[in-house]
């Protein structure tokens, strides 16, 4: 996938102020310098009220500052970078130097969740992560982040095996569990990278007594499988194993409420 399906590089920008509430606000009215919003106040308040209910400081000088509303019919994204570093109060106590805002309607939540499990998984790479770093300006940031972008897309693409018995355990399980799932994934890969902190820990925890247990059982078993357990839907094609979904099962389940998972490997599917 092309990283200008989630981001322009109109919106991968230097941010000059170094107060976190700032920082939100500047880059809020690029978005609106930009066109595609029209009401700063109200979405710097939106953003501003869920980085009360909970920090956004991930880790590794990222930050995810965001809103779900429905004040806005398309996905909109911005990443702000500051040379000197933002006090964030992040998990791992470092300054912010990368903060990803993103405004988006919640039918859309899985697009986000996809953008931020591959944007953490950028930047705990010490190596893609620096070279970013010598990128420098905006411009070529977006170019190094195109390139890694695409890699990250190919992990997705191992074949694995599946039985069409293992569709049952899923039946019925509603789409908001794939939410819960993505952000549960992006702990384990935190933890599987060295971050054991109680904190981690703890998150993980609650995350999963919020999943339906036949849909954390089957991840689970997929996660030992394969790198990656879930496949984005591309022209009726499943990015992970690469075989075409069935037109039938294709318009089925693209507006279904439910949680679906290819045909042919049994990765979990994202219509973007």
């Amino acid at each position: 996938m092309d990283l200008e399906n989630l981001i322009d590089k109109k919106q991968i920008i230097s941010v000059k102020n170094t107060e976190k509430q700032l920082v939100i606000k500047e880059m809020v009215q690029k978005l609106e310098k930009l066109g595609l919003i029209d009401n700063i106040d109200r979405f710097y308040a939106q953003v501003i009220h869920r980085e009360s209910l909970e920090n956004t400081g991930i880790g590794n000088e990222v930050a995810i500052p965001h809103a779900r509303t429905d004040s806005v019919s398309d996905f909109l994204t911005i990443l702000g970078i500051s040379e000197k570093g933002i006090e964030y109060n992040s998990y791992d106590k470092k300054p912010v130097k990368y903060l990803l805002l993103s405004i988006f309607p919640t039918e859309l939540s899985t697009r986000y969740l996809y953008l931020v499990g591959m944007i953490a998984r950028i930047f705990s790479d010490k190596e893609k992560k620096s070279e970013i770093e010598a990128a420098g300006t905006p411009a070529k940031i977006f170019a190094v982040l195109k390139k890694q972008a695409k890699d990250y897309f190919a992990t997705i693409s191992e074949m694995d095996t599946y039985t069409a018995d293992e569709k049952e355990l899923l039946s019925g399980v509603p789409s908001s569990n794939l939410d819960l799932l993505i952000r549960l994934d992006r702990l384990y890969e935190l933890y599987d990278r060295g971050d054991t902190s109680e904190s981690i820990v703890k998150k993980i925890d609650e995350l999963k007594n919020l999943i339906d247990n036949r849909s954390l059982t089957y991840y689970e078993r997929m996660r030992k499988k394969c790198q990656n357990p879930f496949a984005i839907v591309e022209k009726n094609t499943c990015t992970g194993c690469h075989m075409e979904i069935p037109p039938i099962y294709f318009n089925q389940n693209k507006h279904t409420s439910t949680i679906s998972i290819c045909t042919h490997c049994g990765r979990f599917l994202i219509f973007l």
